[in-house]
């Protein structure tokens, strides 16, 4: 699993809970023998939705980075612990400061930016996991192994590290 990310800011630890809302907006028409055809039209925006909390000295840092994140209105690529990945704006963040527990916990989402979605994958780049080899990134990411080889200098596809930046395109 690895850390959840947006744009430059890394989560110190995950979130204790990550909830991802996908949705389809459907079109409903009635045929002659009285019963409905249903087709989906588009795909909705992906909410996602997380809570967790920052400990220790850190923890006001990185409430503070989400802070201006939340203030720069502007979207980027959003890396959740299971790999998924997508282009969002920071729509909302709750802050509250524990000094007894020398913490901060946190609510956020974020909504995706296009609600558009191709098969592929939209971006030119990803992080490795921890044991994974190229063979799984390529499965994961919907690319051929011999591209992955041939856009990076890996050894082999057994020398990637987890976190090592693995281009895609």
């Amino acid at each position: 699993m690895m850390k959840m990310k947006f744009k430059d800011f890394e989560f110190p630890s995950n979130p204790l809970f990550v909830k991802t809302e996908m949705a389809q907006r459907l079109n409903e028409s009635s045929v002659i023998n009285g019963e409905c055809n249903v087709f989906s039209i588009a795909d909705r925006a992906t909410v996602i939705k997380a809570d967790g909390c920052f400990w220790g000295e850190d923890g006001a840092d990185a409430s503070l980075k989400l802070k201006i994140l939340m203030k720069s209105r502007k979207p980027g690529w959003l890396f959740l612990p299971d790999g998924s990945c997508y282009n969002a704006y920071l729509s909302s963040l709750d802050l509250k400061e524990d000094a007894k527990k020398n913490a901060v916990s946190y609510s956020l989402s974020f909504i995706e930016k296009c609600p558009a979605k191709s098969g592929s994958y939209a971006f030119a780049f990803t992080y490795a996991e921890e044991n994974e080899n190229l063979f799984d990134i390529a499965f994961r990411c919907d690319k051929k192994i011999e591209d992955i080889m041939r856009l990076n200098d890996f050894a082999n596809p057994f020398a990637v590290q987890k976190g090592d930046k693995v281009v895609l395109q």
